[in-house]
């Protein structure tokens, strides 16, 4: 696909076509009820299951996730309420995977655990750790074809965040899963562990920061064109006080195996596997991914079709991603990014990535 039909690409994600796991609504559910709300009702007027136990390998879309917090919103006044839900989350609302990091060695391996299994937390999830010269930046990101919107150097970068402007709501999502983040960080740790940097976009109310900043009193809140923590490298090779590695291998493999039942009849994820896999031996086209996964180049348009997406629009989601991803790494020439790529040259990369995020791949490595 060249660059020039890249740019004309408008397809993009929206919330229908995003899921998290169901275990969300059931941690909504638990601290509303605390909090006096009546979650049948509240449930019942959204049309979503009241869940009765942690099902790890049941979905609940993204749209009616932030449907159930604006409702949350409106029903207590308190447009901090998602933060205040997610401060109390446990390890036990991420089954498998709460359990696994919670016996992971040092707390590197802990945000490499949770970067191996993104999408376990949220569809299309796609996390970065990238080691910079004051400590590690973890970085949030989903894999999105949306161009940037109109004059968004100064206000985006990453498909996430593309997304989070394009559908507000997915905002309040965002900032909550954020501090819940960090409150499992503590209890993994059995100690505060606060970075020493948070990046946001623009905060969904003005009383989000103040909330951020009685719960992390000693992180720099910074408005940025992404999401993303930065914990000092002291922090990041920390021993952690339970680790097991017999443990977490068991819990990952139990993770590997939900994942398999959740994405094994997901076109849309396997599509992309074989992209990431076919990209490194230059076999990544609609006929080699088609013959791949067993099936007519017709009939994989077709399943596609049925998602409301495309090969070249998948193709595009995880070349940008990559990019990003080795970009930020610092580790590769631009040309070499572009062959892994797929690309012929580097400038045409250079035009494409532009195209994708707003910045050139210098400006964007700098941010």
């Amino acid at each position: 696909m060249t660059s020039s039909q890249q740019s004309k690409n408008t397809s993009a994600l929206t919330p229908e076509l995003l899921n998290v796991s169901a275990n969300h609504s059931g941690l909504i559910a638990r601290e509303l009820s605390k909090r006096g709300i009546d979650v049948t009702s509240l449930f019942s007027e959204l049309d979503i299951d009241l869940p009765q136990i942690n099902n790890p390998a049941k979905r609940i879309s993204v749209e009616q996730i932030t449907k159930l917090l604006t409702l949350a919103i409106q029903k207590t006044g308190d447009p901090t309420i998602a933060l205040k839900i997610y401060q109390n989350i446990q390890l036990g609302d991420l089954d498998a995977l709460g359990f696994a990091i919670s016996c992971s060695t040092t707390y590197l391996s802990l945000l490499q655990r949770f970067q191996r299994f993104s999408t376990y937390i949220l569809s299309n999830g796609n996390i970065q750790i990238i080691e910079e010269p004051d400590g590690y930046l973890f970085l949030a990101d989903i894999e999105d074809t949306e161009p940037s919107i109109a004059c968004a150097s100064e206000t985006t970068g990453t498909g996430l965040a593309n997304f989070s402007l394009r559908h507000k709501d997915f905002m309040v999502l965002l900032e909550a899963m954020g501090l819940g983040f960090i409150k499992m960080s503590n209890d993994v740790c059995q100690q505060e562990m606060s970075p020493i940097k948070a990046y946001f976009l623009p905060l969904s109310h003005p009383l989000i920061k103040e909330e951020m900043q009685r719960f992390l009193p000693e992180c720099e809140l910074i408005s940025a064109p992404f999401y993303g923590v930065k914990f000092s490298k002291n922090i990041a090779e920390q021993k952690l006080p339970m680790a097991n590695p017999q443990m977490a291998r068991i819990n990952d493999e139990i993770i590997i195996r939900n994942l398999d039942d959740i994405y094994k009849n997901d076109v849309v994820f396997n599509v992309e596997t074989m992209i990431r896999e076919g990209l490194a031996v230059g076999e990544f086209s609609r006929s080699d991914v088609a013959v791949k996964l067993g099936m007519s180049e017709r009939k994989l348009q077709q399943r596609l079709d049925e998602r409301k997406t495309s090969f070249s629009d998948i193709l595009l989601r995880v070349r940008k991603t990559l990019a990003m991803q080795h970009i930020r790494e610092d580790k590769l020439r631009i040309n070499q990014i572009a062959y892994s790529l797929g690309f012929t040259n580097g400038s045409n990369f250079s035009r494409s990535f532009k195209s994708w995020t707003g910045y050139t791949p210098n400006e964007f490595k700098d941010l």
